[in-house]
């Protein structure tokens, strides 16, 4: 008569030992991180934003719907970065909002060009040195038309690997990302970044741009992201809004997902009508995609 008492026994320890396991592995697993990764995040550049104000354009873009905005490095000006004051006032003003900076970016190397601009290679200095300061990890270094393409001037690109060689130790140093943005191929960025030798130097890749020179995106997304290159990405349309253009964003979303990239997406994007509406739209219609 004890028998069937102690089998019933002995099922319910077996029950409570699994039960309490589970729920150990639950904790640990929570403690680990293993729980569901956080959404990223969604920024907008600030010359998205219209002339904006650095103190206002958090304001302005959390209404929006943003979680953060990726701030221009002006070498000169009122608003300039160089500026040590100007730097914290950016802080504050984001601190306030609850939003965060995503990125600098270097606009001015689009007209005067890393290459062949003598003070070039001190602005990035002087921008790394900003970042420092700031706690920003990455900067966009463009070339672009009308001077700075490295497509049409095949000339620039030794010259630029020349000088990122010996800006990327600085980098490095600080613990900061020199992200190159071009209309260059997947296989071409690969080149440089090769010849440069420096974890310090990535991509800032755009959908748009590369689409406008008939790259394959979601290929190109697929090599760089392999050799961990892709570190900031702007959703991008030249004429409409995200979504109303001839770019799979679903499929660039679900691509970037498989790939494992964990950065922030940047809307750098047009804004028919009344731009504000515009930039609410596209940042609704990104959350809608990453599932927000």
């Amino acid at each position: 008569m004890d028998l069937p008492y102690s089998n019933s026994m002995k099922t319910r320890r077996e029950f409570l030992s699994i039960a309490a396991g589970s729920l150990l592995l639950a904790d640990t697993a929570v403690l680990l991180g293993a729980e569901e990764k956080k959404p990223w995040k969604i920024g907008i550049c600030d010359w998205d934003l219209r002339g904006v104000k650095p103190a206002d354009a958090f304001t302005i873009a959390k209404e929006l719907g943003f979680d953060g905005i990726q701030a221009s490095y002006h070498v000169e000006g009122d608003d300039s970065l160089a500026n040590k004051a100007n730097r914290q006032k950016l802080l504050a003003a984001a601190k306030e909002s609850g939003l965060s900076i995503a990125s600098l970016a270097m606009g001015i190397l689009n007209v005067q060009p890393l290459a062949i601009t003598s003070e070039a290679e001190g602005w990035v200095v002087g921008c790394l040195d900003a970042m420092d300061e700031m706690k920003i990890d990455r900067v966009l270094l463009a070339f672009f038309p009308p001077n700075a393409d490295m497509n049409e001037h095949k000339d620039h690109q030794p010259l630029v690997v020349e000088k990122l060689k010996r800006l990327a130790p600085i980098a490095e140093k600080k613990k900061k990302i020199l992200a190159v943005e071009s209309y260059l191929s997947a296989e071409d960025n690969i080149k440089i970044i090769d010849a440069i030798g420096s974890d310090a130097v990535k991509i800032y890749y755009d959908v748009r741009n590369s689409s406008n020179k008939k790259y394959d995106i979601f290929r190109e997304m697929e090599l760089l992201c392999s050799k961990k290159l892709i570190c900031e990405i702007h959703f991008k349309e030249d004429t409409c809004r995200l979504g109303d253009g001839d770019i799979d964003f679903p499929k660039v979303v679900a691509t970037l997902k498989n790939v494992g990239y964990e950065g922030w997406v940047v809307v750098e994007s047009a804004a028919p009508g009344d731009w504000q509406e515009s930039q609410a739209a596209n940042a609704k219609f990104v959350k809608k995609l990453l599932g927000r």
